[in-house]
């Protein structure tokens, strides 16, 4: 349930970005989703990674996800207007 909850939140607040910036294009909504995702999640788990000595490799893998969910979510939204 918090997992669906939250996953709606990020729809919402991506769908604002793409209002509020304009973007109509696929290419503009991959950028979006990207520079959110990379922007928002792979900077604030990265400090928690060095700080616990874990691997790239594993750092790449739990930001990877996330971050390719964002790209999604950005094409869908421009593209789905």
């Amino acid at each position: 349930m918090v997992s669906i909850f939250a996953s709606v939140i990020i729809v919402i607040t991506l769908a604002m970005i793409v209002q509020l910036t304009g973007a109509s294009t696929a290419a503009e909504g991959v950028l979006l989703g990207l520079l959110a995702g990379v922007g928002f999640v792979a900077t604030t788990q990265l400090p928690n990674y060095m700080f616990e000595s874990r691997s790239l490799k594993i750092y790449v893998i739990n930001v990877g996800y996330p971050v390719v969910t964002f790209t999604t979510i950005g094409l869908l939204l421009t593209v789905w207007q």
